[in-house]
């Protein structure tokens, strides 16, 4: 519980300097800024892939999680949920209040260190969480700072989220095995990706629509696993 509580309060505290430097951005920087973040998260979510998980069986968990998502149109209700806190609790604040929160909730809730981070705290190990802390402190400071105090809103999102992975990992721990654990990590990663492409104005994926098929992965495995013996 420390190692969430330390985590939130990193992202509290640098989208409050986030806010602070705003004032002093031009547009032509924050576009710039933007794009260069972009660019740091694909290579986060290309440095999370990694070759232990078959082909087949992420393309089995992006298709059903992507099915998922898409009829229950996660992306429109996050959105929506933006929408709703920036009308109700924020003036002024333009058009960028829903996509900072979106934006940062996704790049939280997808990112494959957030998932290892959190599972591992699950199991009593928070060392990976203060890291997180530090990481979040300077990423939630430099989106602040171009899209505004949506991401500082994304605080609670990410905190139930994290504590949810964290509490999932503690009462079925005996249950995962390595390779499930793997998947999980592995499509988070790669929907880590389209979110940088997305943030650098390249692409216009809803992503949150796949997230669904991170749930998926590790139920493929323990499907895959069970084909053997049929």
């Amino acid at each position: 519980m420390t190692g969430l509580l330390v985590d939130a309060a990193s992202i509290i505290a640098g989208s409050s300097i986030g806010l602070l430097l705003k004032k002093g951005i031009s547009k032509k920087i924050s576009d710039a800024m933007m794009i260069g973040i972009g660019l740091c998260v694909v290579y986060m979510g290309i440095s999370g892939l990694t070759g232990e998980v078959g082909t087949i069986l992420l393309l089995f968990s992006i298709i059903v999680g992507t099915l998922i998502g898409t009829a229950i149109d996660i992306d429109a209700r996050i959105n929506a949920l933006g929408l709703m806190l920036e009308k109700r609790l924020v003036k002024e604040e333009g058009n960028t209040f829903a996509k900072g929160f979106v934006t940062y909730t996704i790049l939280s809730c997808t990112g494959a260190y957030t998932i290892m981070a959190s599972l591992n705290a699950g199991l009593g190990d928070s060392a990976m969480l203060y890291t997180k802390a530090v990481i979040d402190l300077s990423v939630s400071m430099m989106l602040a700072s171009t899209l505004g105090i949506g991401v500082m809103f994304s605080t609670v999102v990410v905190f139930a989220y994290q504590g949810a992975l964290a509490l999932f990992s503690g009462m079925l721990s005996p249950l995962l095995s390595d390779e499930m654990i793997g998947a999980f990590s592995c499509v988070g990663a790669l929907l880590t990706i389209p979110l940088g492409t997305n943030m650098m104005g390249a692409t216009d994926i809803k992503i949150a629509n796949y997230i669904p098929a991170i749930i998926a992965a590790p139920v493929m495995v323990w499907i895959a696993s069970l084909l053997p013996s049929l």
